[in-house]
């Protein structure tokens, strides 16, 4: 997306308590207007953070799409420009957050709701609606200057370097749901995400890449580290990790020729797929692209660290060999503990 061109069409701030405690819901009445300085900043707020996202979801419903409320209200604001209706409709979307604000942990803050012009978007310039809540305050000094000095006051506000939970919902693809990207520094807020947006992930090749290597990793965590030595889920990391790297296309004969040398192994982790199905949005059986840069991202999470009792860790790094070849577990007898062997050629500073 090319932002360079944007502005800011509406802007409306409400406050968002929690209903549980019987905190209330302020709704502005009018929309903010904003100078040029002020509208530069925030949209740096509002849209750098979207820049590398390419995770995209659409709206969801058990029912019938119109039944989503966040898309009912995106939808109106889409198709009319007058500012009345925009601060009737940011209210109704204010309302149905303060609806589902009931978990004692969600707290008070402000929602920030805009209108925003000029986006480029695949040959196109559309509007995007953006929705951000902004709980935590931090603490800032305001200098004022006097006539006769500059002091110091200490205040409160909101951190414009980085966003809590925000989505950006783009006019496009209405028909479907719209192309949305979702920010939630709490990885996935189920009340932010499920109750308030209704949101699903589009399950394009990207996403796919990504739900099968997070299969590979839950298995890897939840199946081999509960009931293999940890030279067994290193190994199995490191593998499946160098199989994805090396193939164009997912096909589940080669996962299992590459990745599976043990058929009890291999059975685990099918079995481990068919409990756990209904988490992940495809179907392991079916072919697809891998996506290389979702590859690279996914990678950078994965840890292979062996933490001991004597205050000692051990990280082995994912490679084109086995991480565990130069490693060796023995047990010394005299000292009555394990211990692991470790070779190498040179230290590197």
């Amino acid at each position: 997306m090319d932002f360079s061109q944007s502005n800011i069409k509406n802007f409306i701030i409400h406050e968002i308590g929690n209903k549980l405690r019987d905190e209330k819901l302020f709704l502005s009445s009018t929309v903010q207007i904003i100078d040029e300085e002020l509208e530069n900043t925030l949209l740096n707020y509002f849209l750098k953070p979207f820049i590398k996202e390419n995770d995209f979801f659409t709206f969801n419903h058990n029912t019938t799409l119109e039944l989503n409320e966040v898309y009912t209200y995106s939808k109106k604001l889409f198709l009319q420009e007058d500012t009345s209706n925009f601060i009737e409709f940011s209210q109704n979307i204010a309302r149905h957050l303060y609806e589902n604000s009931i978990h004692p942990k969600i707290n008070r803050g402000e929602l920030i709701i805009v209108k925003i012009g000029n986006v480029k978007y695949e040959n196109q310039v559309l509007d995007l609606i953006g929705i951000y809540k902004s709980e935590k305050k931090d603490s800032f000094l305001k200098v004022l200057k006097k006539e006769n000095n500059i002091d110091l006051k200490a205040d409160q506000g909101i951190n414009i370097a980085k966003i809590e939970k925000g989505c950006l919902i783009l006019n496009h693809d209405e028909s479907i749901g719209y192309k949305v990207l979702n920010i939630d520094t709490n990885e996935t807020t189920d009340y932010w995400l499920n109750k308030f947006l209704n949101i699903k992930a589009i399950s394009d090749d990207g996403h796919k890449t990504k739900e099968i290597i997070q299969l590979c990793k839950n298995f890897s965590n939840d199946i081999l580290l509960s009931n293999y030595d940890k030279e067994v889920q290193i190994s199995f990391n490191n593998e499946f990790v160098n199989y994805f790297e090396d193939n164009e296309i997912y096909h589940k004969d080669d996962l299992l020729d590459n990745v599976f040398k043990d058929k009890d192994m291999a059975k685990e982790f099918f079995d481990y797929y068919e409990v756990k199905k209904e988490s992940y949005s495809f179907d392991i059986n079916d072919s697809f692209e891998l996506s290389q840069i979702d590859i690279k991202k996914e990678k950078k999470k994965i840890k292979n660290i062996i933490k001991l009792d004597t205050k000692l860790e051990l990280n082995i790094l994912l490679d084109k060999e086995n991480g565990t070849k130069n490693i060796e577990k023995g047990y010394d007898e005299s000292k009555e503990m394990y211990y692991y062997k470790i070779y190498f050629n040179e230290e590197i500073n």
